[in-house]
């Protein structure tokens, strides 16, 4: 299985990727799924920014289209897109839909 993990730029600020990537090791939390699957991490990526629109930024379609061509199954879509009352980002839903529109799967969820 081909996974990535989609995270908010805006974390970068404070984020080192740290939980994502040891969730996805371990096979816990949120990549607890795959505990009798072989994976691959094939990518970790940021949005392209709040306000921007991935529709038509050329750097978010080309990201896609670079998942979709290196066979990516599924994409973990990290905790920091979503706001403090649990609202997912709205630039994040419009990829969460690309990504969908490319039969990407999509998992909410990294780590706790």
């Amino acid at each position: 299985m081909k996974v990535a993990i989609l995270s908010c730029l805006k974390a970068n600020d404070v984020c080192t990727g740290m939980g994502c990537l040891q969730s996805y090791h371990d096979k816990r939390d949120a990549f607890l799924i795959y505990k009798d699957e072989e994976t691959r991490l094939m990518a970790f990526m940021h949005c392209n920014g709040c306000g921007t629109d991935p529709g038509i930024d050329e750097g978010m379609i080309e990201k896609l289209d670079r998942l979709q061509d290196n066979g990516v199954e599924v994409v973990h879509i990290g905790i920091c897109t979503k706001n403090k009352e649990g609202k997912l980002c709205t630039t994040i839903e419009r990829i969460v839909q690309m990504l969908k529109e490319r039969d990407i799967k999509v998992v909410f969820g990294t780590h706790r």
